[in-house]
């Protein structure tokens, strides 16, 4: 492995040192993240507990109709993303899974190194290595994104094609300015491949999409080639989702009628569905000037835009950084020193994050999401205050100065985690006397996905109770599937649900006229969290309401 750093050449050049020294920091932080992982347990998160490990299995085994909803409104995800994690973790022992997981996310050190290395404008080439790989280290080193090494959220993975893109542009910028329009136009479109990579694994990463595309708009060139620029970006974008999600918004469309099913589905109208946009607003500020403040209420209260609890002031000190270096700027008050990175990528850069925390801060308001922007922070940080009227040294000296304040006050949460087993999912499994007659009810709200690969395939799981349909629901057509399927079953019924949730477990199979046989419950245990409920299920004599 070598690392390729995009440099443009100076009085001194690079010796062989500086090359060793750039690769042993390349191959030290992200075998040190491995590490982290290691000593941080085994993944035990909420989501792989209900459709990470799920949807991959049914995918490639074609249960998505055999089974009905058992991983709740993530059900109808696309799976591509998890498929490549599924085979690993069936493969390999689960501490060796998780290393090549954390690996592949690490590798976001390696990009956000080569990024600074290329945009920073530092004489000694040695001092230029380390000033670099200090800001990417800070970068990969905040509170969410150390919460997430390791895990299936991948909203750290999807990072990967976002910084992909804003390299490339970076270390291509003669070429987008000064080359030919073939050139500037193959390296926009191919910017929006790798952007658009990450929105066709998880969409809710379109925001850096808009982040890199129209950050084309700030390039100096005329209008009418900032217009193409953008459009040739547009183009790999669309060209990357389709790619890589076309396949599953054909098959919904297909079979559900809406091709982001079950979301807006006050426009697509499917019957299988609510008429509703099933957006998730618990996280979106109830007014505008608390979407404008949201940096400095997330920096006090975590919680508002998350589940856990952790401290991270990297985007809340770009967010004050920024506005006021973009200024000076404007007006012409910037530093009359030596500037410290490369002025128009720089630029291009900064409205990169700009733009995409916008789009954040306008769609979702979810932190996970903006792990990429947390990456980012600390180059952005280090770019603005190159536009302030500083002089060189107090310029790095106030630099450094904040970067290691971040990381001093940071502080990581989890998302759960446990000890490590040799395998990614672990339980005993129940006793089944006639599996190829036999029907598993879930109940409750709470994760069953995880422990469905296990059960013999020939058993189809059929979810009573969910965020997405409930057994009297009358405006959501998944309310008859689910009738007609429990009622159409002639064999063996057992009901599974998370202890806590067995009692509305039980009310709700009594609505289809099925009544839980307490007698035979026996706790499941497994290595991932709480146990489960695993109850026989009679049926009533009298019919079902």
């Amino acid at each position: 492995m070598t690392l390729s750093i995009p440099i443009r050449r100076t009085a001194r050049q690079a010796t062989p040192s500086v090359r060793l020294t750039a690769l042993a920091l390349a191959i030290a932080v992200p075998l040190g993240l491995i590490l982290l992982n290691l000593a941080m347990g085994q993944d035990a998160n909420w989501d792989l507990r209900n459709y990470h490990w799920y949807n991959p299995y049914s995918f490639l085994n074609d249960r998505f109709f055999f089974d009905v909803v058992p991983a709740q409104t993530p059900s109808f995800y696309n799976p591509t993303l998890d498929i490549p994690f599924f085979l690993l973790g069936n493969a390999v022992p689960a501490p060796v899974a998780y290393s090549i997981l954390a690996f592949v996310q690490s590798l976001n050190f390696v990009l956000l190194f080569a990024l600074a290395h290329a945009v920073l404008r530092i004489d000694r080439p040695l001092a230029k290595v380390w000033a670099a790989a200090a800001i990417a280290l800070v970068g990969v080193a905040g509170g969410g994104n150390l919460s997430q090494i390791g895990t299936t959220f991948h909203d750290n993975t999807i990072g990967l094609g976002v910084f992909g893109a804003m390299l490339l542009v970076v270390s291509r910028w003669d070429r987008i300015v000064d080359g030919p329009a073939s050139s500037a136009l193959g390296t926009a479109f191919l910017a929006g491949l790798l952007a658009g990579t990450a929105m066709g694994l998880k969409q809710p990463s379109v925001i850096y999409c808009i982040g890199v595309c129209f950050a084309f708009a700030v390039v100096p060139v005329t209008v009418k080639q900032r217009f193409l620029l953008i459009l040739a970006c547009g183009f790999g974008i669309v060209a990357a989702f389709a790619l890589l999600s076309g396949h599953w918004m054909w098959f919904l469309w297909e079979t559900h009628g809406n091709p982001i099913h079950p979301y807006y589905n006050h426009i697509f109208k499917s019957p299988l569905g609510a008429i509703s946009d099933y957006k998730d607003l618990h996280y979106h500020p109830k007014t505008m000037l608390d979407r404008l403040a949201l940096p400095f209420r997330f920096s006090l209260d975590p919680e508002i835009v998350g589940e856990i609890v952790f401290r991270d002031f990297r985007i809340v000190t770009l967010y004050v950084i920024l506005p006021v270096a973009a200024l000076a700027s404007l007006i012409g008050f910037g530093s009359r020193n030596a500037a410290s990175a490369a002025p128009g990528p720089t630029r291009w850069l900064l409205t990169v994050v700009a733009l995409s925390y916008a789009a954040w801060a306008w769609m979702f308001c979810i932190y996970r999401y903006a792990v990429p922007i947390e990456m980012l922070a600390p180059l952005g940080i280090v770019l603005a205050l190159g536009l302030l009227p500083l002089s060189r040294k107090v310029r790095w000296g106030t630099a450094a100065l904040i970067l290691a304040a971040l990381q001093a006050t940071t502080v990581w949460g989890t998302w759960g985690r446990s000890d490590w087993t040799a395998h990614v999912v672990e339980f005993d499994m129940p006793a089944i006397p006639d599996p190829d007659h036999t029907m598993v009810l879930i109940g409750g709200y709470q994760p069953v996905g995880h422990l469905i690969p296990a059960f013999p395939p020939q058993i189809p799981f059929v979810r009573l109770q969910s965020n997405f349909v409930q057994p009297d629901s009358t405006d959501n057509g998944y309310s008859e599937v689910l009738r007609r399927r429990v009622m159409e079953h002639r064999g063996d019924y057992f009901m599974i649900a998370t202890v806590p949730d067995t009692d509305i477990a039980a009310d709700a199979a009594a609505f289809y006229g099925l009544t839980l046989d307490w007698d035979s419950c026996q706790t499941l245990h497994n290595n991932l969290g709480e146990p489960h409920s695993f109850c026989a299920v009679r049926r009533n004599l009298a019919d079902p309401q």
